[in-house]
């Protein structure tokens, strides 16, 4: 079997799907799998799909074009298989907003979100647009400045609005439709933002987290919840905010990062699944 690691993309996230992308295909190759780093950009991303030769896509692409479902119908068409979620799916969760409102019909608790500045009635508020990830565009608003601000920076994109929960920032992985383990973000700046993600030491993580036992055993079950309500299959990660003993879910990511500092590789050590399995397993994953 012939892997192509999509990798690279048009999205703001390009820089850390090179990185994911990297680590996978020398994660498949150090496995003893056929596999291959396909660089994808504006110009060549429908042609080199279409006239490559592969058996299987490992999409490690993110953000729009990646995980949005739109790679993933492409791949649908020409008859391909790939890892991770359908078309459809991938397309829902990557709207934040949609899949809150989704998800709101099974019960599963999220921060208030408002439709409109207007509505906003005290603060702090997130604005942040409803498909980036990788906390790209994130703003932190404390007033009416600040909103003015981040609506500046962000105008031409779809934003959502919501309440700023203040708690510990939780993160699940799921693979497979059963929960890995919980895993506390603690950010030394005190916002999990882009710089905090992905540049070493400005963030410690506590795995297993060190909450309650009924926190943890309540944010598997939600993580697990999501992964099967929506459909998704292969690999997740849901993302929380604890406050006291409530959890609120912020958003389900279908195509986790897997840089040196990424959370769900990290996350499956708690199951004793190194990296290069871990790669293995959602390869071995997708439906023959």
């Amino acid at each position: 079997m012939k892997i192509a690691v999509l990798m690279g993309g048009i999205s703001s996230e390009k820089e850390v799907s090179l990185r994911t992308g990297q680590a996978i295909t020398k994660a498949l190759l150090t496995k003893g799998y056929d596999a291959f780093s396909l660089i994808l950009d504006r110009d060549n991303f429908v042609k080199a799909l279409m006239e490559t030769e592969y058996d299987l896509a490992y999409i490690a692409l993110h953000g729009e074009f990646g995980e949005d479902g739109r790679v993933q119908g492409l791949l649908d068409i020409l008859g391909k298989k790939y890892t991770g979620s359908g078309a459809v799916e991938s397309g829902i969760t990557m709207d934040k907003d949609l899949t809150k409102k989704m998800l709101d019909i099974h019960g599963i608790l999220s921060p208030k979100t408002y439709r409109n500045v207007e509505e906003i009635k005290k603060y702090p508020v997130v604005i942040k647009p409803t498909t980036e990830g990788s906390s790209v565009g994130l703003y932190i608003c404390q007033n009416d400045k600040d909103v003015e601000n981040a609506l500046r920076n962000l105008q031409g994109k779809e934003i959502i609005i919501e309440d700023f929960i203040k708690g510990d920032e939780l993160t699940v992985g799921v693979l497979n439709g059963e929960a890995l383990g919980v895993l506390r973000i603690k950010p030394l700046s005190g916002v999990y933002d882009f710089e905090s993600k992905y540049t070493k030491g400005k963030t410690e993580y506590e795995f297993p987290a060190q909450i309650s036992e009924t926190a943890y055993k309540k944010a598997m079950e939600i993580s697990e919840k999501v992964h099967k309500e929506l459909k998704l299959k292969g690999a997740t990660r849901s993302d929380f905010i604890l406050r006291g003993e409530e959890l609120y879910f912020l958003e389900v990511n279908t195509s986790p990062g897997m840089t040196e500092t990424s959370l769900l590789p990290k996350i499956a050590t708690l199951k004793n699944i190194d990296f290069e399995t871990l790669v293995e397993k959602i390869v071995c994953s997708v439906e023959k």
